[in-house]
């Protein structure tokens, strides 16, 4: 989209839901419509049936999961490393995937919202999306494929774009672990506020880096924080974060469910249903605002339910289908909102 037109821009917000809205804490102990998301890495393409599942599942927010972008300018999905979503500012991804993704929004169903998740690299992995972030977001650095940039034309620019009106994301998320440039990430989130799309948060440390971002960032713009409360960030618990970030923008504890790291067994802090919703209740007493919470992911879900945890592992839940193991996950986070 070269040139942005305010009437163009309205009915697109109108058609993808996004508009002006924008998710603000709610008062202590108060939670009404709770916002329960689901990571969803595992299902792209997907299947018919998986996205029903997904529309119906009581889950209010579906993260597509996890996207990557390569030194050329390409993004990948992270479940299919051989044929890119986005290739030189065109959708080049499965177009039966897109579809899938709108239906999501169709009635009667439970998802109100799509994110898309961009990842960065571990330590010590090749660098990727965030390493370009960094790199591209002004004219230093860049290949002869990449247009440096946050205008109409640049790499960034048509990557974010293409997001917002082919897939339909009312936000992207950030999901940092590694370069933490935080100017760069600003600067992005600037583009994609032009673009009519929100700006969501994916932290397991460095509170002073993320609260850089949300300071210094347009009011509104970033309107949630997805607390990683597993693995590295196993430690975690909303209110030192809320506290941290000294902000009205809601924190929501993201937990790792059992089937996680292709194990019944408790893995990188994953959690049966049991245990998340004793979590949620103490997390709760500490920050009676707490209004969400998320599951990573739906491909652990499938894990659980093909492995036959119920079974291997009695001490990991009782679920033996997709559908049942995805609502007590639901009902274990929205047990104490």
């Amino acid at each position: 989209m070269k040139k942005v037109l305010a009437g163009f821009i309205l009915s697109g917000l109108l058609i993808f839901g996004v508009g002006c809205s924008h998710r603000i804490a709610p008062k202590e102990g108060t939670a009404a419509n709770p916002d329960l998301l689901l990571f969803a890495r595992g299902i792209y393409p997907g299947d018919d049936s998986t996205f029903a599942l997904i529309r119906n599942s009581g889950f209010t927010t579906l993260m597509l999961s996890s996207f990557y972008i390569r030194a050329n300018g390409d993004v990948f999905s992270g479940d299919n490393n051989r044929q890119p979503i986005i290739h030189q500012g065109i959708f080049t991804g499965n177009e039966e995937w897109v579809r899938r993704v709108q239906s999501l929004r169709k009635n009667p169903g439970s998802i109100r919202r799509i994110e898309i998740l961009l990842e960065g690299r571990w330590y010590n992995q090749p660098p990727n999306t965030y390493d370009f972030i960094k790199d591209w977001i002004d004219s230093a650095k860049g290949g002869p494929e990449v247009i440096t940039g946050t205008k109409p034309g640049s790499t960034l620019y048509e990557i974010v774009r293409i997001l917002k009106e082919k897939i339909g994301a009312d936000a992207i998320c950030i999901d940092d672990e590694s370069v933490y440039d935080s100017q760069s990430i600003i600067r992005l989130g600037e583009m994609a506020h032009g673009l009519g799309i929100h700006m969501t948060l994916c932290p397991y440390t460095k509170i002073p880096f993320w609260k850089e971002i949300i300071d210094s960032s347009r009011h509104h713009l970033v309107d949630a924080v997805y607390l990683q409360c597993y693995d590295g960030g196993k430690r975690n618990t909303p209110a030192p974060w809320v506290q941290g970030l000294n902000s009205n923008i809601p924190v929501y504890p993201i937990f790792l469910c059992r089937g996680a790291f292709s194990t019944c067994s408790t893995s990188h802090n994953s959690k049966t249903p049991d245990e998340i919703r004793a979590d949620m209740q103490a997390y709760r007493k500490e920050y009676p605002g707490l209004s969400g919470a998320g599951i990573w992911q739906m491909a652990d879900i499938k894990n659980y339910v093909r492995m036959n945890c119920a079974v291997k592992d009695t001490a990991s839940g009782n679920a033996t289908t997709v559908p049942q193991y995805l609502e007590q996950l639901r009902k274990s986070l929205s047990n104490h909102l």
